[in-house]
């Protein structure tokens, strides 16, 4: 399947490459703590992230199941990647920020796009979700978040890719006769056959 990774994916995709990891086999928690400098502890709390001086500690919560730590793990590597200072001292809203884009890069960092589309999917929903949770080792609500966020990118990147070669074909139609004179004629053309739905039915042919 042709599809270009997003700035955030292909990030993810060269830190994995940096690791010399490159397939969900070779992914280990421990492993992946020890190439990026980072100290790992497990406690009876709620997991978290620290920064000092150059010093970057995760802290586990111990309690929960393994999938549910690599999940955690994913969350706070984003803070120590991407955020500074300490959330207690920052306004609600903005740490509300800084979580839903940890939680965003826990997704992506937890289950790469690129070893999705190197390895395939499995053709019904149920069997990619568990295919998901034992190839990562993530729970079932997060393996069915990613894939629902993954069918959603790949269906924006196929739409892009569709309005992308009707535009282009749509230029090159009038590409004999676009001057200056029937410049707005032809604009507003395209725009004629896109409200009265001709361009949706070129497009399905």
């Amino acid at each position: 399947m042709k599809y270009q990774l997003t700035p955030l994916e292909n990030d993810i995709k060269n830190l994995y490459l940096t690791m010399g990891i490159y397939r969900p086999d070779q992914i280990d928690l421990e492993d992946i703590a020890f190439k990026l400098d980072i100290w790992l502890h497990e406690a009876k709390f709620k997991s978290r992230a620290r920064s000092y001086k150059g010093m970057h500690t995760i802290v586990i919560d111990s309690r929960i199941s393994e999938p549910e730590k690599w999940e955690h793990f994913g969350h706070e590597v984003n803070h120590i990647l991407y955020h500074e200072g300490n959330q207690l001292n920052m306004p609600s809203s903005f740490r509300q920020f800084q979580e839903a884009k940890s939680n965003n890069f826990a997704l992506h960092f937890c289950i790469p796009t690129f070893m999705i589309l190197d390895s395939g999917l499995p053709y019904t929903w149920n069997e990619a979700t568990l295919y998901v949770m034992e190839t990562f080792n993530v729970t079932e609500p997060f393996a069915r978040k990613r894939l629902l966020h993954f069918n959603n990118q790949v269906i924006g990147f196929e739409f892009y890719e569709a309005l992308r070669r009707e535009w282009s074909l749509s230029e090159n139609n009038f590409k004999t006769n676009y001057t200056t004179t029937n410049k707005d004629y032809a604009t507003s053309l395209f725009r004629k056959e896109y409200y009265n739905g001709e361009f949706q039915k070129n497009w399905e042919r």
